[in-house]
């Protein structure tokens, strides 16, 4: 078949992912696991909102160069250019710091997800899976903490 006879798709058939929030570790986090999720969400007018639970200031091999008060402010920029390039307006910083995710009590993180989660009342959740894509300890553990504030919060009901 010749793709360019091909129909455009009926928007009104296309599925849209409602109120979008994504929870990541690491600036960048974002950007390469759910881009063109979060794009296609803005384009079709959804409201999209993003938590980094770390400013990422101790992600590299390099830490003489891009010692910690010199790395995170820089990703802090790029995070913002890259929800910037996808249309999205609101983030929250969760505050903790990079690396150490796995030593952070599990009841408060968990609970200022569910906060959020609570606030926000998204229709569509993302995070990373179980494994963290790439085993990284801080990626795992903000899976183990979405699915926690997930099961403990449920789906409510829309706000009236």
């Amino acid at each position: 078949m010749d793709i360019r006879s091909t129909p455009p798709p009926d928007p009104a058939a296309t599925p849209t992912t409602g109120t979008l929030l994504g929870v990541w570790a690491h600036p960048d986090d974002e950007a390469f696991l759910s881009a063109a999720l979060m794009a296609g969400a803005r384009s079709s007018g959804e409201r999209v909102v993003v938590a980094t639970a770390t400013r990422g200031e101790r992600g590299t091999d390099d830490p003489l160069t891009w010692p910690p008060q010199r790395l995170g402010p820089l990703r802090e920029r790029e995070l913002a250019g890259s929800l910037a390039a996808v249309g999205v307006e609101e983030h929250h910083w969760l505050g903790h710091r990079d690396g150490e995710l796995p030593q952070v009590d599990p009841a408060k993180a968990v609970g200022a997800l569910v906060a959020l989660i609570d606030d926000v009342r998204p229709d569509t959740l993302v995070t990373f899976g179980p494994d963290g894509m790439t085993g990284h300890p801080d990626h795992r553990t903000v899976s183990d903490w979405v699915s926690q504030a997930w099961r403990r919060i449920g789906r409510r009901r829309p706000r009236l």
